[in-house]
């Protein structure tokens, strides 16, 4: 997948994410507060998916962002993409961290 893609998909995320909160904030007349993990999870999440993606990159030996038609793949792994690999496993643990914790803030929030 093209970062630019990650990134776009991110955009996205968080366009409907407003979009539902100024939806909320016009039906209700109260702002939603607390909701950090929430608003957070979108850039960790395309983060790790950015270093996956970076990985796998190194991995089969495509350098840039866009594939040559002619590309032949390696017959074997190229070596490297470890410190890539443990960063995105690390975002990926903080994402989901935070989208528990945000998900708890926002049922928190509403039935109070």
């Amino acid at each position: 997948m093209l970062s630019k893609r990650i990134w776009a998909m991110m955009g996205v995320v968080y366009m409907v994410i407003i979009v539902l909160l100024m939806v909320y904030w016009m039906a209700t007349m109260e702002l939603i507060s607390g909701i950090t993990g929430i608003m957070l999870f979108p850039a960790f999440a395309a983060l790790s998916a950015q270093f996956f993606n970076r990985r796998w990159i190194i991995r089969h030996g495509r350098v840039g962002h866009v594939e040559d038609p002619d590309f032949e793949e390696p017959e074997f792994p190229q070596p490297g993409g470890g410190r890539d690999l443990v960063n995105g496993v690390v975002c990926a643990v903080i994402a989901l961290g935070l989208l528990a914790v945000g998900i708890c803030q926002l049922v928190a929030y509403l039935t109070t």
